[in-house]
């Protein structure tokens, strides 16, 4: 047995809430399989371990809040989730920036990073922008190391929309919990994990963040391309904005942006093979991700949005998408739109540089071992960008 077992730490979470219900929902054997990951295969040291898993005690005091409430306020679990928009493909295609601007339509309701950490209590709609849990979620943020160098490459701020992590780290069951280690067991153990789990958590806490705060939900997160599949099944009705951009510039992007995470947190960090590593996991999410959409009742519940488009005209992109799903786009939307792009232009924290060199990788056999994907959704190298990230 490990000596980091998930009922250690469930036993330090309950102590710390004075609750032990963790809910009907299975989890125990994903915190496992990233606990046996993190002793066995990460190369932290015991101590460095202990501390690690602090994190893991927060996200259990995080689920046995959510049961909690959930229990004393049963109506959260009548919230409905209606056609929400959600925005996927692989990362670094704007989808950050497309995210928000689609957020500005008045109406629009996307999570926001405060609400995600700590959505319990659930957030309430009249003091929604005076909450407390803001600065508290924002000191955490500042304090980061090297916190400077991640706001240039992915911005980020308590009242920001932010992705999807926060809805299902809950549950363990979460890639993201690859960038800052190598634990490729736990890589392995997610591929198979059961979707369902995955996306019961997720929408679990969107009808947390939605019972005294409602609106049209507008999500976003690269990697529902691994579970696209179990995204469309759990909302039947939601609306799938799949962002494109050449894979050259993504890899080379994305390899930089979680190199820089897993060179803070991993013993093991190597360049090249974190270069190696990363690859080949954006590659298995995208054919899993074309491989759901190919077999998906209705093509008409994608809408496919490019980089360069994007980046040439945010409010055509934004009208673009909302008209394609039947949404009315007025002035006060595109008002919104343009003046969210104008307050935060492109390199607004630092420019994000980076070359695929770095993680020993090459553009251009990057975009031959991506062809397929290039060829299928005619996707163009990056021209002279403007604003987008």
């Amino acid at each position: 047995m490990s000596k980091l077992h998930s009922e250690r730490l469930m036993e330090q979470a309950s102590a710390e809430t004075g609750l032990s219900d963790f809910g009907d929902l299975p989890f125990q054997e994903a915190l496992d399989a990233q606990l046996w990951a993190l002793e066995h295969e990460s190369g932290h040291p015991a101590d460095r371990l202990e501390a690690l898993v602090k994190g893991h005690v927060d996200l259990l005091v995080k689920r046995l809040r959510l049961v909690e409430d959930r229990k004393q306020f049963p109506e959260i679990a009548d919230e409905r989730i209606e056609a929400p928009i959600i925005v996927t493909g692989l990362p670094r295609t704007g989808s950050t920036h497309l995210h928000a601007l689609l957020a500005a339509r008045p109406g629009s309701r996307a999570p926001l990073q405060w609400e995600m950490n700590l959505p319990s209590p659930p957030p309430d709609a009249a003091t929604f922008a005076t909450d407390s849990r803001i600065a508290e979620v924002q000191a955490a943020l500042d304090a980061r190391p090297n916190n400077a160098e991640l706001q240039a490459i992915h911005p980020f701020g308590a009242t920001r929309p932010e992705q999807c992590i926060g809805l299902v780290d809950w549950g363990f069951v979460n890639q993201a919990f690859l960038a800052p280690h190598r634990i490729p067991s736990y890589y392995e153990w997610f591929l198979g994990a059961d979707q369902r789990v995955l996306y019961e958590h997720h929408r679990r806490a969107l009808q947390q963040l939605q019972w005294h705060n409602p609106g049209d939900w507008v999500l976003k997160w690269p990697k529902h391309l691994f579970s696209l599949q179990g995204l469309l099944a759990a909302y039947p009705d939601a609306r799938i904005v799949w962002t494109h951009r050449d894979p050259a510039s993504v890899i080379s992007s994305a390899t930089s942006f979680v190199g820089t995470i897993r060179k803070m947190a991993s013993p093991l960090f190597d360049p090249v093979r974190f270069g190696a590593e990363w690859v080949g996991l954006e590659e298995t999410g995208l054919l899993r991700g074309i491989a759901a959409r190919e077999h998906a009742a209705d093509e008409r519940r994608f809408y496919d949005v490019h980089y360069n488009d994007l980046t040439a005209d945010p409010v055509a992109t934004v009208t673009g998408i909302y008209e394609h799903f039947g949404v009315a786009v007025d002035d006060e939307t595109r008002r919104r739109v343009a003046s969210f792009q104008d307050d935060n232009p492109k390199d607004k924290h630092g420019r994000h540089t980076y070359t695929p060199e770095q993680f020993g990788l090459d553009a251009d056999q990057l975009r031959r071992r991506f062809a397929p994907y290039i060829d299928k959704y005619g996707v163009e190298p990056d021209r002279r960008r403007k604003d987008a990230s």
